[in-house]
């Protein structure tokens, strides 16, 4: 299993471990409601090791990227960024790509949901007669986060620039920070070094940041109704139906891979699912995968789950037959039958 430069210091202060894309996380950093706490009224640093990052450059980067993906690559000026996502030619989601411009014809990208891998092989078949480089990375540079509502404050005390939002800053040249909620209580990414990663890690907790685990960060994304790719989506999912239209679509910019069926369905309107936040009583997580029914009809599938004080929350792609019911919903498991109610999204 591949490690991040954090590792042995998280194995130290007897982090619980798990998985992701062949990389050890810490999952959890202590008792978990005091780790979910503290974050939720402060700020939690998490290291993401699994998460994977590119570069590309040269004179034709500009426009290859805004040929690409979603968002408008275009217009982006040094120290700004935007996130987009990148579709096949029918519209539907592959992954999702946060691109920062750090000069003018270069750009720092962090992927989510796919490899760096994946993303070479990909995009490196576009660029044909293009005069742009492409490096990426499932390493070095590494991603840290520190996400809550008292993150802004610990950058600050912690002697590190603060990014407004759409914007990202050079803190030295093996650190950048930028604006990013990865939980919906507010954040910041932290692109680092591998020799900068551990002094970092330390000098923010220093500043009042809580090690945080990845189980609490599901905990507050699901809880704030923010869809991750791929977990709640699948390879014909669109971005309206994933709620991701807004962040991550610019509707006025020139052509990209599947803008004629993004454009038209934001016109017309015409997506039938949507993802749902539902409040499932009797607390349950065991959910993910569950039928969800209206009545005797199946309206979606549980793609999220986690346990909270009052119970369990999930989030669910549904059918347009549900949007918007009070009636309880039926979410059907292998273990048993569970009553839940749609909650509106944040």
């Amino acid at each position: 299993m591949n490690q991040g430069p954090l590792h042995q210091r998280h194995l130290s202060s007897n982090a619980k471990f798990g998985e992701i894309e062949g990389f050890s996380i810490p999952m959890q950093h202590g008792e978990a409601s005091t780790e979910y706490e503290s974050v939720r009224k402060g700020a939690g640093l998490i290291d993401l090791p699994h998460v994977a990052t590119a570069r590309l450059e040269g004179p034709d980067a500009r426009r290859f990227c805004n040929g690409m993906f979603t968002n408008n690559i275009r217009a982006l000026q040094p120290g700004h960024g935007n996130r987009s996502a990148m579709c096949d030619d029918r519209g539907r989601i592959l992954g999702l790509i946060d691109l920062f411009c750090t000069d003018e014809d270069q750009f720092e990208a962090v992927l989510e949901g796919v490899t760096a891998e994946w993303f070479e092989s990909r995009y490196g078949l576009y660029i044909v007669f293009d005069d742009v480089e492409l490096e990426v990375s499932q390493g070095e540079p590494w991603i840290l986060s520190l996400q809550g509502p008292q993150a802004a404050q610990i950058l600050q005390k912690a002697g590190l620039p603060i990014p407004n939002p759409g914007e990202h800053c050079e803190a030295d040249p093996e650190l950048r920070i930028v604006h990013k909620d990865r939980s919906g209580i507010g954040g910041f990414d932290l692109i680092v070094s591998t020799p900068k990663a551990d002094s970092i890690w330390s000098q923010l907790l220093t500043a009042g940041a809580t090690p945080m685990g990845y189980n609490t960060l599901e905990r507050l994304r699901i809880e704030h109704g923010r869809a991750r790719w791929p977990v709640d989506g699948t390879e014909k999912s669109l971005v309206h139906e994933l709620g991701l239209d807004k962040e991550v679509c610019n509707f006025n910019k020139g052509c990209y891979l599947g803008q004629e069926i993004i454009n038209r369905v934001d016109v017309k309107g015409q997506f039938n699912k949507k993802i749902h936040k539902i409040l499932i009583e009797g607390g349950t997580t065991d959910v993910i995968g569950a039928k969800v029914l209206l009545g005797e009809s199946e309206v979606g599938t549980v793609t999220s789950a986690t346990k909270t004080q009052d119970g369990a929350v999930a989030l669910a792609v549904l059918r347009k037959a549900a949007w918007g019911t009070e009636e309880t919903l039926n979410i059907s498991t292998q273990s048993g039958m569970f009553s839940g109610s749609i909650q509106g999204l944040e």
